[in-house]
């Protein structure tokens, strides 16, 4: 199963519109995953990550994820593809 990042992006997004149910907000690549702007919680964050392994039938390792890969929608988005680039 082949996405671009574009196609990727729009996964996590949807992620969060629906599984979070945070609707029809304006997402994008800078958009931070940790801190107030969306306000999300470590649960959230768990959601994020379990709804896009289900979306793209993949396991993201959990002791990868940090700020590092997680701290905006384009740092999670380019996590997600190096892992699939990887298998």
């Amino acid at each position: 199963m082949s996405h671009d990042t574009a196609d990727l992006q729009e996964i996590v997004c949807e992620v969060l519109r629906t599984d979070l149910k945070l609707g029809m907000i304006e997402l994008g690549p800078e958009t931070p995953l940790v801190g107030d702007e969306l306000g999300l919680d470590s649960l959230d964050l768990l959601m994020v990550v379990t709804g896009t392994e289900k979306r793209l039938g993949i396991k993201i390792p959990n002791e990868k994820l940090g700020k590092d890969t997680m701290g905006t929608i384009g740092d999670f988005v380019r996590f997600v593809d190096s892992l699939r680039t990887e298998a």
